[in-house]
Protein backbone atom coordinates (compact mmCIF):
# COMPACT_ATOMS: atom_id res chain seq x y z
CA UNK A 1 0.00 0.00 0.00
CA UNK A 2 2.41 2.62 1.37
CA UNK A 3 4.91 1.60 -1.55
CA UNK A 4 2.48 1.87 -4.34
CA UNK A 5 0.73 5.52 -3.11
CA UNK A 6 4.52 6.96 -2.87
CA UNK A 7 5.61 5.57 -6.12
CA UNK A 8 2.35 6.77 -7.66
CA UNK A 9 2.64 10.69 -6.40
CA UNK A 10 6.54 10.75 -6.70
CA UNK A 11 5.57 9.50 -10.47
CA UNK A 12 2.74 11.88 -11.05
CA UNK A 13 4.23 14.95 -9.48
CA UNK A 14 7.42 14.31 -10.76
CA UNK A 15 9.12 14.19 -7.36
CA UNK A 16 12.80 13.86 -7.55
CA UNK A 17 13.08 10.99 -5.39
CA UNK A 18 15.73 8.25 -5.57
CA UNK A 19 13.94 5.24 -4.11
CA UNK A 20 16.34 2.24 -3.05
CA UNK A 21 15.18 -1.13 -2.16
CA UNK A 22 17.85 -3.13 -0.64
CA UNK A 23 16.81 -6.59 -1.73
CA UNK A 24 18.46 -9.59 0.21
CA UNK A 25 15.66 -12.23 -0.60
CA UNK A 26 13.50 -12.31 2.74
CA UNK A 27 10.86 -10.66 4.52
CA UNK A 28 11.97 -11.18 7.75
CA UNK A 29 11.50 -15.02 7.77
CA UNK A 30 9.73 -15.23 4.44
CA UNK A 31 12.06 -15.99 1.03
CA UNK A 32 10.72 -13.37 -1.57
CA UNK A 33 9.34 -15.88 -4.15
CA UNK A 34 6.75 -17.24 -1.11
CA UNK A 35 5.25 -14.01 -1.04
CA UNK A 36 6.04 -12.02 -4.59
CA UNK A 37 4.29 -12.98 -7.52
CA UNK A 38 6.86 -10.71 -9.61
CA UNK A 39 10.73 -11.48 -7.34
CA UNK A 40 12.32 -8.90 -9.99
CA UNK A 41 11.67 -6.39 -7.78
CA UNK A 42 12.81 -3.32 -9.90
CA UNK A 43 9.97 -4.30 -12.92
CA UNK A 44 8.02 -2.94 -10.13
CA UNK A 45 8.53 0.74 -10.98
CA UNK A 46 7.46 -0.09 -14.49
CA UNK A 47 3.93 0.40 -13.24
CA UNK A 48 4.49 4.08 -12.59
CA UNK A 49 6.74 5.00 -15.42
CA UNK A 50 9.77 5.01 -13.15
CA UNK A 51 12.95 4.39 -14.61
CA UNK A 52 14.53 1.69 -12.69
CA UNK A 53 17.99 -0.94 -12.63
CA UNK A 54 19.73 -3.51 -10.80
CA UNK A 55 22.85 -3.29 -8.84
CA UNK A 56 24.89 -5.75 -7.54
CA UNK A 57 24.41 -5.17 -4.07
CA UNK A 58 27.06 -6.86 -2.56
CA UNK A 59 30.11 -5.55 -5.09
CA UNK A 60 30.84 -2.05 -3.18
CA UNK A 61 31.73 0.17 -6.28
CA UNK A 62 28.99 -0.93 -8.45
CA UNK A 63 26.74 0.44 -5.64
CA UNK A 64 28.98 3.26 -5.71
CA UNK A 65 28.34 4.37 -8.88
CA UNK A 66 25.10 3.10 -9.27
CA UNK A 67 23.82 5.71 -6.86
CA UNK A 68 25.77 8.56 -7.61
CA UNK A 69 24.56 8.43 -11.73
CA UNK A 70 21.19 7.57 -10.73
CA UNK A 71 20.81 10.26 -8.09
CA UNK A 72 22.41 12.96 -10.48
CA UNK A 73 19.84 11.99 -12.74
CA UNK A 74 17.07 12.39 -10.20
CA UNK A 75 18.56 15.90 -9.43
CA UNK A 76 19.12 16.70 -13.29
CA UNK A 77 15.34 15.51 -14.33
CA UNK A 78 13.82 16.19 -11.50
CA UNK A 79 11.82 12.89 -11.31
CA UNK A 80 12.14 9.67 -9.45
CA UNK A 81 14.05 6.64 -10.33
CA UNK A 82 14.38 3.68 -8.37
CA UNK A 83 17.40 0.94 -7.89
CA UNK A 84 16.90 -2.57 -6.90
CA UNK A 85 20.06 -3.43 -4.78
CA UNK A 86 20.58 -7.36 -4.96
CA UNK A 87 21.91 -8.45 -1.76
CA UNK A 88 22.06 -10.76 1.15
CA UNK A 89 21.72 -10.59 5.12
CA UNK A 90 24.02 -13.01 6.80
CA UNK A 91 22.71 -13.22 10.06
CA UNK A 92 18.84 -13.25 11.16
CA UNK A 93 16.45 -10.71 11.42
CA UNK A 94 16.34 -10.47 15.41
CA UNK A 95 18.32 -11.09 18.08
CA UNK A 96 14.65 -13.30 18.64
CA UNK A 97 14.78 -15.20 15.22
CA UNK A 98 15.92 -18.92 15.78
CA UNK A 99 16.49 -18.66 11.52
CA UNK A 100 15.07 -22.25 11.16
CA UNK A 101 13.85 -20.95 7.27
CA UNK A 102 17.23 -21.12 5.28
CA UNK A 103 20.13 -23.43 5.15
CA UNK A 104 22.77 -22.48 6.48
CA UNK A 105 24.90 -23.82 3.43
CA UNK A 106 22.93 -21.02 1.49
CA UNK A 107 24.14 -18.38 3.84
CA UNK A 108 27.77 -19.41 3.73
CA UNK A 109 27.85 -19.79 0.12
CA UNK A 110 26.70 -16.20 0.49
CA UNK A 111 29.53 -15.14 2.45
CA UNK A 112 31.76 -15.77 -0.12
CA UNK A 113 30.38 -12.61 -1.46
CA UNK A 114 30.84 -10.89 1.16
CA UNK A 115 31.31 -6.87 0.09
CA UNK A 116 34.13 -5.83 2.98
CA UNK A 117 36.25 -8.70 2.19
CA UNK A 118 35.78 -8.57 -1.55
CA UNK A 119 36.66 -5.16 -1.60
CA UNK A 120 39.05 -5.28 1.01
CA UNK A 121 40.58 -8.13 -1.69
CA UNK A 122 40.74 -6.01 -4.51
CA UNK A 123 42.39 -3.20 -2.94
CA UNK A 124 45.03 -5.50 -1.77
CA UNK A 125 45.72 -7.04 -5.27
CA UNK A 126 45.35 -3.46 -6.58
CA UNK A 127 48.39 -2.72 -4.57
CA UNK A 128 46.54 -0.04 -2.28
CA UNK A 129 46.54 -1.45 0.92
CA UNK A 130 48.20 -3.83 3.15
CA UNK A 131 48.40 -5.98 5.66
CA UNK A 132 49.76 -3.30 8.62
CA UNK A 133 47.53 -0.27 6.93
CA UNK A 134 44.44 -2.76 7.35
CA UNK A 135 45.41 -4.06 10.99
CA UNK A 136 45.61 -0.37 11.89
CA UNK A 137 42.23 0.80 10.30
CA UNK A 138 40.66 -2.24 12.04
CA UNK A 139 41.68 -1.01 15.48
CA UNK A 140 40.75 2.23 14.78
CA UNK A 141 37.23 1.26 13.98
CA UNK A 142 36.99 -1.17 16.77
CA UNK A 143 38.21 1.68 19.19
CA UNK A 144 35.39 3.75 17.93
CA UNK A 145 33.31 1.02 18.64
CA UNK A 146 34.26 0.49 21.92
CA UNK A 147 34.06 4.17 22.72
CA UNK A 148 30.77 4.40 21.58
CA UNK A 149 29.40 0.96 23.60
CA UNK A 150 31.18 2.54 26.98
CA UNK A 151 29.64 6.18 26.29
CA UNK A 152 26.13 4.17 25.75
CA UNK A 153 26.68 1.78 28.78
CA UNK A 154 27.90 4.89 30.99
CA UNK A 155 24.86 6.72 30.02
CA UNK A 156 21.33 6.71 32.54
CA UNK A 157 17.62 6.01 31.18
CA UNK A 158 15.26 8.13 29.60
CA UNK A 159 12.70 9.02 32.38
CA UNK A 160 9.59 6.95 31.62
CA UNK A 161 7.36 10.33 32.33
CA UNK A 162 9.14 11.47 28.56
CA UNK A 163 9.17 8.34 26.35
CA UNK A 164 6.21 10.24 25.10
CA UNK A 165 7.67 13.84 24.37
CA UNK A 166 7.71 14.57 20.67
CA UNK A 167 6.08 11.97 19.55
CA UNK A 168 2.14 13.47 19.99
CA UNK A 169 1.41 17.13 19.29
CA UNK A 170 -0.91 19.21 20.91
CA UNK A 171 -4.28 18.01 20.01
CA UNK A 172 -5.88 21.13 22.34
CA UNK A 173 -7.85 23.09 19.81
CA UNK A 174 -8.23 20.67 16.74
CA UNK A 175 -11.52 19.49 17.39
Amino acid sequence: GVFHETMNLAALWRLPVLFLCENNLYAMGTRLERYQSQTDLHLKADGYSIPARVVDGMDVLAVRDAVRETAAAVRDGGAPQFLELRTYRFRAHSMFDPELYRDKAEVEAWKERDPLKQFRARLEREGMLDAQTAAAMEARVMAAVQAAVDFAEAGSWEPVGSLTRDVYGDTAGML
